[in-house]
């Protein structure tokens, strides 16, 4: 970039450092989500005649809407980038958010009792809202978690907080917590989790070399890689100040030659490095006796102890006139408080930061050490108005002199929310070394589709529940996985239960499970009110089958899905889910008797796959053996309408061994028969084919396979199967192969929703499908209520 030396400041010409053009004039900004009407809008630049960028918006595709910073180099020191990316991006957004996925513990002093880095940005750019909604878990919360190997669970509560604090947001800066814990591994896991891109930050090392620092960055971002995050590029913070114009010139071109933008490095800087004494009032719960609350916000250079007499403190101080040391003594030497304020008091005296008084014998607290005297002094001073400068900072702290010493020894440089001068100083030098459009405007280079992850999916789930609890039916309660799920689900309010089965067996296996069911319903079959109504309904429902009522009252009697059925039927219940300890056939058999859609009549099935870096729905997995075109056709309506429901941008990709043409056969002739049935059918749907499943899902596959534009190609999010063989196989294979959780079979078609479970599931599964089958019931519960009210008034 090319220098701007007529803006170059001395101290900038001193330090011989490259000095980055003023971002207002660069040009540059990404496109950024914004969330007004839940509109996906973008943000672009438009330059104006003064040099500053004035924003417009104009609907487009997904772009920067979370930033995460990632600390590879796990020492912590970042904050100099943070606070500087935030006040960039606060000059060009009105609503800009930080968010700490795990927290750390609070400062002693901390007014907000809250992780320090953001109590640091709340306060520094004035924040508005809840403070607490700026942070995931709690660190040892978090690191309970982890041990526990709960890391599902931990990423899930961290993906909810942020998705409620997104909220109103056109950007979020997010701060891994990388040396909090777990490192790069748990930074990539959170960053996938929020489907946020990475920008990696490092922290230069005395003796590093460009090899040291370009090995360490690309292995980092091979583990983001990995995890299917993409990296915007890297940037450094105390980058060697001696080094500091060569170092930053080799790995910008190092890391551009391996596509890795290098946004720029800050140097190490001695404000930022030296410790203020307000970091010491904090560190050690000091408390200010005297002087202006200004001069705390100063830094030190040294520690002297002053265990002499008064005169030989002062030649020591006189033997070095350009220092600020700061003194510390015991509360017994008032004197020296005297001796060095009457020092500052004169141009010619030696120079103090400060002074910190320490604990005095062993009862203190009881002794004043004349203070009656010397705040009468001061106080003077302060309303004489005969001395206009400012008085001398003085700190007192309960520690022994040993241990405040020792204390002091140990203590890092920090930023304060009252850091005036080092904050100030933090936004100076980021403004000269870093160029955050490199990274900002490397985005909008990167194909970044809007995809649904499987956290993101998980938290609509749950909000769509929420809103919306319905009255699920679970027949299997003699499994303990059921109980687990239903005792969960109702304290978390996700639906209404009901479990059958005799209700003392129940309880009794709860209590021993350590389980509480006092919000479920528990419905015994054998003992129902309801159970000679249920008959009548059967009978009514298949008399065309030649069904009687002995045949019904055995079936229910000898049936527990079939009771759980036909209490949908008479809405006693608005869905059920079986299949934990029942075959699939068992499960669903009783649904394709007395639930068909007359609407609808083809009954299919979808399986919700959560693959690891996105959603998607696969269909027909489970039900249907060798569809026709027709019937292809008609899954593909009915699963574009069911992803749609979920939350997923429905595009649809009718698979075959062939793609638009490449093979031909029956098989291939099948699907293009589909697929032309869709468009006539319905115009609205994005669906493609016959194609194959690599040029459905992955861009750069499609975009040697696919010739022309295509809305489908590359980035469908529903995939129909030729026949079951296929997508039973299909999925299995990508279930087993990819971790990936399959969550169905979602059936299709019913007038209200029976789902399947595996009898291999798990708790989690079980509360899933319950969720997925809350949220088809309370779909189909509105499309029955809009029908009632157009035939009212048809009929009015």
């Amino acid at each position: 970039m090319a220098l701007n030396n007529s803006t170059m400041s001395c101290r900038q010409a001193v330090a011989g450092a490259p000095v980055m053009a003023p971002f207002r004039h660069a040009g540059l900004f990404p496109r950024v989500r914004l969330h007004a009407n839940r509109r996906v809008a973008r943000v672009m630049p438009k330059a104006v005649g003064n040099g500053n960028i004035a924003l417009q918006s104009a609907t487009g595709d997904q772009g920067l809407d979370t930033l995460f910073l990632s600390d590879i180099s796990l020492v912590g020191q970042r904050t100099p980038l943070l606070l500087g990316f935030f006040n960039y991006f606060e000059r060009h957004l009105p609503h800009v958010g930080f968010f700490e996925p795990i927290a750390a513990e609070a400062l002693a002093s901390s007014e907000l009792r809250i992780d320090r880095h953001v109590e640091l940005v709340y306060k520094v750019f004035n924040l508005k809202g809840d403070v607490r909604a700026m942070t995931g878990v709690q660190d040892a919360e978090a690191a309970r978690m982890i041990a526990n190997g709960q890391h599902s669970e931990l990423l899930d509560k961290i993906y909810s907080q942020y998705a409620s604090y997104k909220e109103g947001q056109d950007l979020v800066l997010v701060e891994g917590p990388g040396p909090l814990m777990g490192g790069t591994e748990l930074d990539a896991q959170i960053a996938a989790a929020l489907n946020a891109p990475v920008l990696m930050t490092m922290t230069g090392q005395p003796n590093a070399t460009v090899a040291d620092y370009y090995n360490r960055a690309m292995v980092k971002r091979q583990v983001f890689l990995d995890h299917h995050v993409e990296v915007l590029g890297l940037v450094m913070n105390g980058l060697p100040r001696q080094s500091h114009a060569i170092l930053s010139n080799q790995l910008k071109e190092k890391f551009s030659a391996a596509g890795l933008p290098f946004a720029g490095a800050i140097p190490t800087d001695i404000m930022l490095r030296n410790v203020r004494l307000d970091e010491v009032q904090t560190a050690m719960g000091a408390q200010r006796l005297y002087g202006d609350s200004i001069l705390t916000d100063v830094e030190f250079d040294d520690i002297v102890v002053a265990s002499q007499r008064l005169e030989e403190l002062l030649e020591i101080l006189a033997e070095r006139p350009m220092g600020r040391p700061l003194v510390v003594t015991s509360a017994d030497r008032l004197d020296i408080v005297l001796g060095l304020l009457a020092a500052q008091l004169s141009v010619s005296g030696p120079g103090v930061a400060g002074i910190l008084l320490t604990q005095a014998g062993s009862a203190r607290s009881g002794r004043n050490y004349a203070r009656d005297t010397i705040d009468r002094i001061f106080a003077g001073l302060s309303s004489s108005g005969l001395y206009k400068g400012s008085l001398l900072p003085v700190l007192t702290t309960d520690m022994p002199l040993r241990d405040a010493i020792k204390k002091l020894d140990n203590l890092d440089a920090a930023i304060l929310p009252s850091s005036t001068r080092k904050i100030s100083q933090c936004k100076r030098l980021f403004e000269q070394y870093v160029d955050a459009n490199a990274v900002v405007a490397n985005l909008q280079n990167m194909v970044r589709p809007n995809r649904m992850t499987p956290k993101m999916f998980m938290h609509t789930l749950k909000s769509m529940c929420l809103a919306t609890p319905q009255h699920i039916v679970l027949p299997e309660s003699e499994d303990k996985r059921v109980l687990a799920a239903a005792a969960d689900v109702v304290q978390r309010g996700l639906a209404k239960i009901t479990l059958l089965g005799d209700p003392t067996t129940i309880l009794a296996e709860a209590g021993k499970l350590g389980l509480d069911l006092s919000g479920c319903t528990i419905h015994n079959p054998k003992t129902s009110d309801r159970f000679d109504k249920y008959v009548d309904m059967l009978v009514e429902a298949r008399k065309k089958k030649g069904m009687t009522r002995e045949v019904a009252a055995d079936t229910l009697h000898g049936d527990v899905n079939f009771f759980a059925t036909m209490m949908i039927v008479a809405g006693d219940a608005d869905g059920m889910v079986s299949g934990a300890v029942h075959t699939t056939a068992s499960t669903v058999r009783p649904a394709l008797q007395v639930l068909k859609s007359p609407d609808t009549p083809l009954v299919s099935s979808v399986f919700i796959m959560c693959l690891p870096d996105r959603v998607v729905v696969y269909g027909d997995c489970a039900v249907n053996v060798n569809p026709s075109a027709a019937d292809l056709a008609q899954i593909a309506i009915t699963s574009n309408d069911t992803a749609a429901a979920f939350g997923i941008e429905p595009r649809v990709a009718m698979l075959s061994y062939s793609t638009l043409g490449s093979g031909s056969g029956p098989d291939v002739q099948k699907v293009s028969e589909a697929v032309a049935i869709v468009k006539q059918r319905r115009p609205d749907i994005k669906v493609e084919g016959p194609i194959q499943y690599d040029a459905a899902i992955d861009p750069k596959v499609a975009a040697v396979k696919v010739q022309g534009l295509s809305e489908v190609a590359g980035k469908a999010t529903v995939f129909i199967f030729p026949d079951l063989n296929t997508g039973n196989n299909t999925y299995k294979a990508v279930q087993q192969s990819t971790g990936a959780i399959a969550m169905g079979p979602v059936m299709q078609g019913l007038l209200k929703p029976v789902n399947d479970l595996s009898r291999g599931c798990t708790v989690p599964d079980i509360i899933n499908t319950i969720c997925v089958t809350s949220i088809q019931a309370a779909r189909m519960s509105s499309a029955a209520r809009a029908l009632a009210a157009k035939a009212a008034v048809a009929a009015a």
